[in-house]
């Protein structure tokens, strides 16, 4: 067999080989690929306060309606999620603003309009203030309001009379 023959046949094999391993490679590389996503992968979701300060405003608040200077709720420096006030309530009604200084901003407030009963803890998250509720206090006194905002679903208040 000459060389030139001897390329001949050498390239032709090649080829051959070419037109049969490639495919049977891409399928084995491709099983391998689909194979390792079937696994179940953990991936860490982290939660970020939506908001850093909530505030409380109203005539039963220390700082009445003044959305400039509203009573400031303390947020807990274990969870960034719940917020605290501990302080006088006067007779009279309340909201939480998301910030000051705005009355157009989003508010926490209770699902039903002048919610007196205090043992009610669900609260709803409302946009731009509209449509308005707010708690009514009937008894003036010390309280202790706490409310976590870690999920929309799971949203709650307690107001406690001291």
């Amino acid at each position: 067999m000459t060389s030139n023959e001897y390329n001949r046949n050498l390239t032709f094999n090649i080829f051959d080989m070419k037109n049969k391993i490639l495919p049977l490679i891409m399928f084995l590389l491709g099983l391998v690929a689909f194979t390792s996503c079937e696994e179940t992968k953990d991936i860490p979701v982290y939660n970020l306060p939506v908001y850093e300060t909530l505030y409380l405003v109203g005539d039963a608040t220390p700082a009445g309606w003044n959305i400039n200077n509203p009573t400031p709720m303390t947020v807990d420096a274990d969870d960034p999620f719940t917020f605290t006030y501990t302080g006088p309530l006067t007779v009279g009604q309340f909201k939480i603003p998301t910030t000051k200084g705005n009355w157009g901003c989003d508010y926490f407030m209770p699902v039903n309009d002048g919610e007196s009963n205090l043992s009610v803890t669900t609260v709803s998250l409302v946009k731009y203030g509209n449509p308005d509720k707010k708690w009514r206090i009937t008894e003036a006194g010390n309280y202790t309001i706490t409310i976590n905002i870690l999920a929309p679903a799971a949203y709650n208040i307690h107001i406690v009379k001291l």
